[in-house]
């Protein structure tokens, strides 16, 4: 996987370069804007998939199609995460805007100087399905974790090796496997700032984001079914 550059308020500046000049994509707050010369220092996120997110100031090199200079760049709104998929010929460039869901945090190791605008966008991207979603809402998580992941205040069981949490409205399943912990969430609409604080919780407290997948889970329904039935027996802790 290629790195992934990325451009944010804070970070708004990312110089490609053209043969002898240089062409400055900048964010502009709603939009991102085309400028040659570029005048002034990079200022951008790169993200190298399983190890980091850091910021860089470096001259950009495109790549090289035939006789077209691409570069992808993701660019982070307010209330949106966007791809442009940038095409320079001839000293003209265009581009195509995708708007991007969870698929941009898969791969994403939590770690470096930018990590705090991933998770910007983590929570951009998840505040969006909520918008999108009525009444249920889930999703599953790939992770590998840092350590312990905890959920206090929730009311704790174990079925094996999958342990339930269970909050009024929130249902949240996690199930290790080494180093990797695979999280299942369903809520209900009184629970939504919980299930937003638990994701965004879930993806700080990881080392690399496997997998995001919002509007599913990865456990049996069966397994969500059990923790209301009486007639099966649970373990409290």
């Amino acid at each position: 996987m290629l790195p992934r550059l990325l451009l944010t308020r804070r970070h708004p500046v990312l110089p490609l370069r053209l043969g002898n000049e240089t062409l400055c994509i900048t964010h502009r707050g709603k939009y991102l804007d085309f400028l040659i010369p570029c005048e002034g220092e990079g200022n951008y996120v790169v993200i190298i998939p399983y190890q980091g997110v850091y910021t860089d100031t470096k001259l950009v090199e495109p790549i090289t199609w035939g006789n077209a200079l691409s570069v992808d760049v993701y660019s982070l709104f307010n209330n949106e995460l966007a791809l442009y998929e940038v095409v320079i010929r001839d000293g003209k460039a265009s581009y195509i805007r995708y708007r991007i869901n969870e698929e941009f945090l898969r791969g994403i190791g939590i770690s470096g100087d930018g990590v705090d605008d991933v998770l910007r966008a983590a929570e951009t991207v998840l505040r969006n399905y909520v918008k999108s979603s009525f009444m249920i809402y889930t999703a599953y998580l790939k992770l590998v974790s840092n350590g312990g992941i905890k959920f206090p205040g929730y009311k704790e069981y174990v079925r094996g090796r999958v342990r339930v949490y269970v909050r009024d409205g929130i249902v949240i399943i996690k199930e290790v496997s080494g180093y990797e912990v695979k999280v299942s969430l369903v809520s209900t609409i009184e629970a939504v700032d919980q299930f937003v604080e638990a994701v965004i919780s879930l993806i700080r407290s990881s080392r690399i984001i496997n997998d995001v997948r919002l509007g599913r889970i990865g456990h049996s329904i069966r397994t969500i079914l059990d923790i209301f039935m009486p007639n099966i027996v649970l373990i409290r802790k």
